[in-house]
């Protein structure tokens, strides 16, 4: 029997799986507003410093193909548990073991990001297997919101903390052990999985839904969609730590940190776009949050410590707006498998993440923060008109989505 709205069954099951994405985020962001020191310290470029960032997300991009598949066959509370279990153990042994070098971190900050992707893949399934569909409904919500708190509160946790502890090192251990902590939370909170048949986990009919999905223009285009704007917001805040921590602006992390409470904008935005989708259309939404994030770049060529940060909080507005609705797209046009076919449109978030910095290196090597405008406006206007000219106009309403 499945838990009903404001149950204890509903509370214990919401705060576990919502607390396992607080673990998640904190250790996959905490190095966000680190990676000046990173590369102060290990005299690396700016590129390579946000490899902290992006082997991460490249890892859970690769999780995430067979975690969610694999999920099915040996139950979603075994994979979301031992991911969380692993996750902090992994942060905790990056910072005590003050590996001489980066290139070492860098493949652990991959096998980290492997072990992230457990509660992404199966947190919305295990949910929908404990509760009935209007709890399902509000517990989304709140896990969604510890998504948007873990990463805002991870790159926090990792600023303040080498500042005041006098290292990078400090940062991660500091958010393992808090970690630690939440994980025996979640372990004593989450309950048993209800009884269900399991499904032998098949490769071939995993690879022939990924390639039904990649054939379909809508879905591929949603997938371009949430890619390239996930990786043009994700990795402009990467390098604008590199500006602050520059002459004029000269700012510690822990101040740095601060300028990712900028992602609060994107809350209301990413709540309020369903309701606009079914008065005007996802498509317009998905078009309008595109061309508000050209704008934000552009409005942080103005030097301004205000103005840049005015920039960061129309971008976050924009960039959940578009992304709120992109998801959606993907979960009405997929006519089989869905799962699979959300699980393509979280991986291509991921991978544009990891593969954005990349592409920005050049610009900003050339420009500076001038490049990466440039870069950011191009790619967007681009994306832009993919979506104009190949995404169909809906002969339905969708339903409100959330990052």
């Amino acid at each position: 029997m499945k838990y009903q709205q404001n149950s204890k069954g509903f509370w214990q099951v919401t705060a576990a799986v919502s607390t396992a994405s607080l673990v998640t985020f904190f250790n996959l962001y905490l190095v966000q507003s680190l990676l000046p020191i990173f590369a102060q310290n290990y005299a690396i470029s700016p590129l390579a410093a946000s490899a902290m960032l992006s082997a991460a997300m490249l890892g859970m991009a690769l999780g995430l193909l067979f975690l969610a598949s694999l999920s099915d066959a040996v139950g979603r509370r075994k994979i979301l548990l031992v991911s969380i279990a692993v996750v902090p153990c992994l942060s905790l042994f990056i910072g005590l073991a003050h590996p001489q070098s980066f290139y070492a971190i860098i493949a652990l900050r991959f096998l980290q990001g492997v072990c992230l992707a457990g509660v992404p893949a199966v947190a919305i399934a295990y949910l929908a297997e404990q509760l009935d569909s209007r709890a399902l409904i509000k517990a989304v919500g709140i896990f969604i919101a510890a998504n948007s708190l873990g990463g805002i509160g991870g790159r926090l946790l990792g600023g303040w903390s080498a500042d005041l502890l006098g290292s990078w090192q400090m940062a991660f251990i500091v958010v393992a052990l808090l970690s630690l902590l939440m994980v025996v939370l979640v372990f004593v909170l989450l309950p048993q999985e209800s009884a269900h048949t399991r499904q032998t986990w098949r490769l071939c009919s995993s690879l022939a839904n990924y390639k039904r999905h990649l054939r379909n223009p809508q879905l591929v285009c949603a997938y371009l969609v949430g890619g390239v704007a996930f990786g043009v917001f994700i990795n402009q805040f990467s390098y604008l730590t590199f500006i602050l921590a520059d002459a004029p602006y000269s700012l510690p992390a822990s101040l740095t940190s601060l300028l990712f409470l900028s992602y609060l904008g994107g809350t209301f935005t990413a709540s309020s776009a369903g309701r606009i989708a079914q008065r005007y259309g996802s498509k317009l939404c998905i078009l309008l949050g595109l061309l508000v994030m050209a704008v934000a770049s552009a409005l942080s060529l103005f030097e301004p410590l205000w103005m840049i940060l005015l920039a960061m909080v129309v971008s976050s507005m924009g960039f959940f707006f578009s992304h709120a609705q992109a998801s959606a797209w993907v979960n009405q046009h997929a006519t089989k498998a869905k799962a699979s076919a959300s699980a393509l449109y979280t991986i291509s978030y991921y991978v544009g993440a990891a593969g954005g910095g990349v592409l920005m290196q050049p610009f900003y090597s050339a420009w500076g923060w001038q490049g990466i405008v440039a870069f950011n406006v191009s790619a967007l206007l681009g994306v832009t008109l993919l979506a104009y000219f190949i995404l169909e106009k809906p002969t339905d309403q969708l339903h409100p989505a959330n990052p």
